[in-house]
């Protein structure tokens, strides 16, 4: 059991670390290094279509993918050396995030079945940390209204989830902090 959260733990910090450098390097828009990352999505396209195992894809990274890693870090190395191109805030940071996390990058040669992005996994996440976003905001306002008026946040929010939770026929007006009476 502990062996698969190591793996899970390993391929959420791969994806993640990918992604970022991609995006970094996108951004200050460097084509030497932008069009090896692309060669390493076309061979992972060419990988899902040719119905690969994990263990093939494996070998196929270590082939294909692990030069173009190389020739990437030495790039991004050379670039750290150079101290005009490191006055760009954008490149900068680029290239210190790519160094940074440069283990990470590399796990992809480790394990054929990670994913070489978490794209996807994002996307359906947003929503997610949108509604949560969101209802964070919505407590945070809930308690400053609540020392506004003088009211004890804790009691007022207990209060009020205890309504939601057990449907209780709460005057939805009541619920305001605002017109919140603390039951004595």
């Amino acid at each position: 059991m502990m062996l698969a959260n190591e793996i899970s733990n390993l391929r959420l910090q791969l994806e993640d670390s990918r992604k970022h450098c991609r995006r970094l390097w996108v951004d200050a828009f460097p084509s030497d290094i932008i069009d090896p990352i692309g060669d390493m999505f076309r061979n992972e396209d060419l990988f899902r279509t040719m119905k690969l195992s994990g263990e093939q894809i494996k070998e196929k990274r270590l082939k294909l993918t692990g030069p173009v890693l190389e020739r990437i870090h030495h790039k991004v190395v050379m670039m750290m050396q150079d101290t005009k191109l490191m006055a760009n805030e954008l490149m900068r940071k680029a290239v210190n995030y790519t160094l940074n996390q440069w283990k990470s990058l590399r796990n992809i040669l480790k394990d054929g079945s990670a994913e070489i992005s978490n794209n996807l996994c994002e996307q359906r996440m947003k929503p997610v940390k949108l509604l949560l976003k969101n209802c964070m905001n919505n407590i945070s306002s809930l308690i400053e209204s609540c020392k506004l008026n003088d009211i004890a946040p804790q009691d007022y929010l207990k209060h009020l989830f205890e309504c939601i939770l057990h449907d209780k026929d709460c005057d939805k007006k009541a619920l305001l902090p605002c017109f919140y009476r603390p039951e004595c």
